[in-house]
């Protein structure tokens, strides 16, 4: 057996970059599925347009639906963590306007804040970003939904490590701006009703009579008085929630500085490993010019910038595990009492929320 594979892995080593680059080409798919047609092309330079006209509070949630090339965890793993990257980007984006609220990240969303971003990722491999984007009211109107798509150039790729898809992050942001100065907003309503869903969300038989519904959209019928017992435990158990979502904050916040630099260097690969293949498609390499000797100098370029990438991103994959595997708990006090959670961060959310249902149900029978 031994002297078989000995002669197996006897070719030259020409012939087997020749091989290997071949194999890339052919591997190689779209990375968005998606036309230009159904997307907003972000273009470069985009400038802030200004402040907004009521400091509402921001509920920001991210989720992937990057295709998992490999089937593995890791990368699973990788995508989850890269959309808190993109989904924390976003909101230091926001964060340059004074003029909002709170901007928060929520593991789903939420009612909490006046007004929520739900950010999907449908494509990102370094050299292309796509991102939808559906901003709602805590009334349920949706005030603005659209699909994005950067393409970063080679000048986005230097030195300083800025963020390649800046564009994007500013054309999202000014978007959102001109939906919410265009709509009629009034703050102290949007947060009545914002605490009337907590309380409906949390307790289903909190003032049935105060919050209305009609076509899919909220409003207030009348206002609990500020000294309603129910209404001030509820409000203490909404601050435990903010409690717990700024608590797994800090952890991100954490896995981000730790991960950043990691995930800048990735996607710098695989924007150089997809240009080279885009280049030798666009010359007409195929894998039987590939056999020609005389192209071995171009083709170690191409193999030397999948090296490169596969490199990157087995140190990104393995990070990331790393920092899960460290931020997997999260112990929270509240009440006078740690609470000890644990699992991916939607599980943890989902057994918070069932812990302050129990926390009301034990305080409204004292």
């Amino acid at each position: 057996m031994m002297a078989i594979l000995a002669n197996k892995w006897s070719i030259s080593r020409p012939h087997f970059l020749v091989l290997a680059v071949a194999v890339l080409l052919s591997q190689m798919t779209s990375a968005v599925p998606t036309s230009d047609g159904d997307l907003r092309v972000v273009g470069q330079s985009i400038r802030s347009v200004g402040n907004t006209p009521a400091r509402l509070d921001v509920g920001i949630s991210v989720n992937t639906k990057v295709r998992n090339k490999s089937g593995t965890e890791m990368e699973a793993a990788f995508r989850e963590t890269e959309a808190l990257l993109i989904g924390q980007r976003l909101r230091g984006e926001l964060e340059r306007n004074d003029d909002w609220g709170v901007i928060r990240l929520f593991p789903e969303p939420s009612v909490i804040p006046q007004l929520t971003i739900q950010l999907s990722i449908l494509a990102s491999d370094g050299r292309e970003l796509v991102v939808e984007a559906v901003v709602r009211a805590v009334t349920g109107e949706t005030m603005w939904s659209s699909a994005y798509r950067d393409t970063s150039v080679n000048d986005d790729y230097t030195n300083d490590k800025t963020d390649p898809f800046a564009d994007l992050y500013v054309t999202i942001v000014n978007d959102i701006v001109h939906s919410v100065s265009s709509a009629p907003i009034q703050e102290t309503y949007l947060r009545t009703l914002s605490s009337l869903r907590y309380a409906s969300e949390l307790v289903p038989e909190a003032f049935p009579d105060y919050l209305g519904r009609e076509a899919g959209l909220y409003s207030v019928r009348r206002e609990p008085s500020r000294e309603d017992p129910m209404l001030i435990r509820l409000n203490r158990l909404q601050d435990y929630e903010l409690l717990f979502v700024d608590t797994i904050d800090e952890q991100l916040a954490n896995v981000s500085r730790e991960v950043s630099d990691a995930y800048y260097l990735w996607m710098k690969s695989s924007k150089e490993q997809l240009d080279w293949l885009d280049l030798r498609r666009e010359r007409g390499v195929s894998a039987e010019t590939l056999r020609n000797e005389s192209t071995f100098t171009r083709l170690q370029a191409v193999y030397a910038a999948h090296r490169s990438l596969k490199i990157h991103e087995q140190e990104v994959f393995e990070l990331v595990l790393e920092l899960e595997n460290e931020t997997r708990a999260t112990a929270v006090y509240a009440n006078e009492q740690v609470f000890k959670l644990s699992g991916t961060l939607e599980q943890q959310y989902q057994e918070w929320r069932a812990t302050l249902r129990r926390i009301n149900d034990l305080e409204s029978t004292l």
